[in-house]
């Protein structure tokens, strides 16, 4: 005999299923029964409700329907606490300070791999190694690709079936993907497949999924924006020849996604590693801290070559005239090398890179606004000291910074790259002569028809972008981003720790990227949400180049110290 549910008890699981829906989330039988059984007990049932979805926000929960013990173990959360009515019953799970910057260490950034079976990310609780086995180079693949399926599998662009890269007049037909397994017995059909592209051969090119390899031929293909690198994932559109091979018509990179619906879609999971998650929920308020801060800049420099006097002369320069502002700027970044020679066989002087440290931390010790206003970050570059050239690169070690972390506390040595959640933005900083590279290894030159030379503004005027003289760096942008990785290189080229690769993954699509880079000038440009940006060369035999950006409204701006 079926139990009715009394009056009250309705209302307040009609009211649960509706808060719970509106923040994301849903219950489980068991997990609906535990939270009415806490909620009968309190003497607010609306505030404990609240703070009970409090808790749940800052959880990391691999899925969006929550079970009985997950509700448990956030009610023993509310208990220890001792105020299982209030709303504000938990502070951050990552100490966020009063400036609302997050430094992210690369090296503690979770992993997570995806259940193409479930649907979900897992985190991998396995600690990650430097020196894995082999089978870390293949599971680095596989979780590139996988990303990039689930991330496609959302995509209105391919669910709409607007894959083709040309204008025709069947731009718009039927597309869907086929795995490589089922082109056998196929022909004379048009097919889409997606996977790694992959040299096995010399000079052969094949794509490669899970389910197996086809060689393919790039000869007459045409691109979409983009530099197509060996290893890089790409969906080619194409037809498979009596010889077996796969003729590609079209090759194009899968669509990216806006930083809201991934967030929605992997249930706001950490992927940046900052220690905490950011639910909608919370948007609005961080939003809302964001633009009190009006006067708040970031200052970026990359080569700041400690070794050369006119690097502190400039500095010097730089640093009259923002200590003397109203608001000095909260973030002060610092990209290597910190040298004009790199570090190699053949240059390994330890004592005069540190005395360098130390004569900035003196140059500081004359503003103490900036001192003890401002936040320092130091990214090291590719001539820095550390243990391999590999990717990521850990921050520098105590023992080559000198002075500067004893008489500069707000001084913080990052890894490379260095992430930085400041409120609700994703800031990333990677120091490496990365657009030289990705150009050399092309195995199809980029087409620079493709790229953007004006845009539409609002009174409906064509006016021409900023970027249009550097169409290589808007490929490059359109690349990281929907690759959704910072350095979608062959690894023989740059080499990576498989099984930290994740710290290079660009996903959720970031704010913005500072990619210091020695092989390009000063340069701005967006693609979809994220803007990418080089500051230039603060150290060069030319005037000392740097970036203010304003995080209130993403404004960035160049400048130059004689």
């Amino acid at each position: 005999r079926h139990r009715v549910m009394p009056p009250h008890n309705r209302a307040l699981a009609s009211m649960l299923n509706e808060k719970f829906r509106i923040s994301g989330l849903s219950l489980s039988g068991c997990g609906a029964r535990a939270t009415l059984e806490h909620l009968s007990a309190a003497d607010d049932e609306v505030r404990a409700l609240d703070a009970l979805l409090d808790v749940l926000s800052r959880m990391e929960l691999t899925t969006s329907v929550v079970k009985g013990e997950v509700i448990e173990r956030a009610i023993r959360e509310l208990r220890e606490s001792g105020r299982a009515d209030a709303m504000d019953v938990l502070e951050p799970t990552t100490a966020t300070n009063d400036d609302g910057i997050t430094i992210c260490d690369a090296f503690k950034t979770k992993r997570y791999a995806y259940d193409s079976q479930r649907r979900i990310f897992d985190e991998v609780n396995r600690p990650s190694r430097i020196e894995s086995a082999a089978e870390g180079k293949i599971d680095l693949y596989r979780d590139r690709f996988l990303l990039l399926e689930q991330r496609l599998s959302r995509s209105r662009q391919f669910n709409r079936s607007t894959l083709r890269v040309g204008g025709g007049a069947d731009s718009h037909a039927t597309a869907q993907l086929t795995s490589i397994q089922s082109l056998l017995g196929v022909s004379k059909d048009t097919k889409f497949i997606m996977g790694c592209l992959s040299q096995l051969e010399d000079d052969r090119f094949y794509i490669e999924d899970l389910t197996g390899t086809v060689r393919v031929d790039l000869t007459a293909c045409e691109t979409s924006m983009g530099l197509f690198t060996e290893n890089c994932v790409v969906i080619a559109e194409g037809e498979v020849r009596p010889d077996g091979v796969f003729e590609v018509i079209a090759l194009m990179f899968p669509p990216s996604e806006s930083r809201e619906n991934t967030r929605n879609a992997t249930n706001a999971l950490d992927f940046f590693g900052a220690g905490h998650i950011l639910r909608p929920t919370e948007l609005p308020e961080l939003e809302e801290k964001e633009m009190e801060r009006i006067g708040e800049q970031f200052v970026v420099l990359a080569d700041v070559w400690l070794d050369q006097q006119r690097t502190f002369d400039r500095l010097a320069k730089l640093f009259d005239v923002f200590d003397s502002q109203e608001d000095v700027p909260g973030l002060m970044v610092f990209m290597g090398d910190f040298t004009s020679t790199p570090f190699g066989p053949t240059h390994f002087d330890f004592r005069a890179y540190s005395a360098g440290f130390d004569k900035l931390a003196e140059l500081l010790e004359d503003y103490p606004r900036l001192r003890q206003e401002s936040r320092f970050v130091f990214v090291p570059g590719p001539g820095d000291p550390g243990i391999s050239a590999a990717l990521p690169r850990p921050g520098l070690q105590p023992s080559v910074t000198g002075s500067m972390l004893d008489k500069v506390p707000r001084a913080h040595f990052a890894s490379n790259p260095a992430k930085i959640r400041y409120f609700s933005q994703d800031l990333v900083f990677f120091r490496e002569d990365l657009q030289a590279k990705m150009r050399r290894n092309c195995l199809i030159p980029p087409d620079d028809t493709k790229v953007r030379t004006h845009v539409v503004d609002e009174n409906g005027q064509e006016i021409e972008v900023d970027d249009a003289d550097r169409p290589t760096f808007q490929h490059l942008a359109a690349t990281l981003v929907q690759q959704a990785h910072l350095c979608p290189l062959p690894i023989t080229q740059a080499p990576i720790y498989w099984e930290f690769d994740h710290a290079l993954w660009l996903y959720p699509a970031p704010t913005a990227i500072f990619l210091g880079d020695r092989t390009e000038q000063q340069s701005l440009t967006n693609f979809e949400d994220t803007l990418l940006t080089n500051p230039g060369c603060f150290g060069g035999e030319g005037p000392g180049e740097f970036l203010t950006y304003c995080p209130v409204n993403g404004v960035v701006q160049f400048s130059a110290v004689p």
